[in-house]
């Protein structure tokens, strides 16, 4: 390998570097957000079930259904949409450290 390819690979390399630090901030707030946005959703529906549970004064199942349910689902969507964010950050954080990896046995000199 000549000097001026060593070069290039290094300056891929530091290049590489700065877009992993953009691209892990973006990776890492899809991945957390929708979890938390699931939580908040769980939070609403149970809040509404215990408010539909109240105005009726007992433990009708029929009417704390709905309620509850959407909490589930919103937990279950946030847990998805987090899965998914995921699956894109492990491809590229491969990519990133065989990349790494590769110029990190390239010769200093020559």
């Amino acid at each position: 390998m000549d000097e001026n390819s060593l070069v290039l690979e290094r300056e891929k390399l530091l290049r590489s570097k700065r877009t992993f630090g953009k691209l892990t901030l973006i990776f890492g707030i899809g991945i957390v957000l929708p979890p938390l946005l699931g939580l908040v959703g769980t939070v609403i529906g149970m809040i509404r079930a215990f408010g539909e549970l109240q105005k009726a004064g007992g433990a009708d199942p029929s009417v704390l259904a709905g309620d509850i349910s959407i909490a589930l689902l919103t937990t279950l969507w946030g847990l998805g949409f987090s899965a998914l964010s995921f699956i894109p950050f492990i491809l590229f954080l491969f990519l990133y450290l065989s990349r790494r990896n590769k110029l990190h046995y390239l010769p200093l000199n020559k």
